[in-house]
């Protein structure tokens, strides 16, 4: 029997034609999609806020963040995956969830990736027979290329102080 040491879970999810990974532990739920709003001034990869079971959470376009190029589905697979990014709930928008996966440690390919080291976001590459997933750590994902906290600062007029959301750290 393995030790439990040498593999971890990942959830792996659709964008475009292309299939990446997150680890489990970074993981809050997964979310049908609902109706957004927008906020005006933020950044394209900033798709709005919703109403997750009381809480405004920022939804995230991982598309548009990603730079994929790929036209976005509109399809009933849609979800958002909810993260925890400096211990507040996070949406990011997906074509589709689709596995839950034991992944050996040693299956992960970091030395295939030219210039690895400079994108700190992408923890390395799972061939898994026929799959080629990208794995990803959303933590860093989020927080260090866009400097996400400097968004997620959400405030009701003044006057509303029960109202108030801070996402920002």
């Amino acid at each position: 029997m393995k030790d439990e040491s040498e593999e971890f879970k990942v959830v792996a999810f659709r964008i475009g034609n292309e299939e990446y990974a997150c680890q489990i532990s970074q993981i809050i739920s997964i979310e049908r999609t609902q109706t957004v709003t927008a906020l005006p001034g933020m950044p394209d990869y900033f798709h709005g806020i919703i109403n997750l079971r009381g809480s405004l959470t920022p939804i995230i376009d991982l598309r548009t963040l990603l730079n994929t190029g790929s036209s976005p589905l509109q399809t009933d697979f849609q979800r958002y995956i909810v993260v925890k990014i400096a211990d507040k709930p996070v949406g990011l928008i997906v074509d589709e969830a689709t596995d839950v996966l034991d992944i050996p440690l040693d299956s992960i390919q970091r030395d295939t990736i030219v210039n690895a080291a400079n994108i700190p976001y992408l923890l390395g590459i799972l061939h898994l027979g026929n799959r080629i997933i990208i794995l990803l750590d959303v933590t860093q994902l989020l927080l260090i290329p866009t400097n996400l906290t400097e968004h997620l600062s959400i405030k009701k007029p003044s006057g509303s102080e029960e109202h108030e959301i801070q996402y920002s750290s």
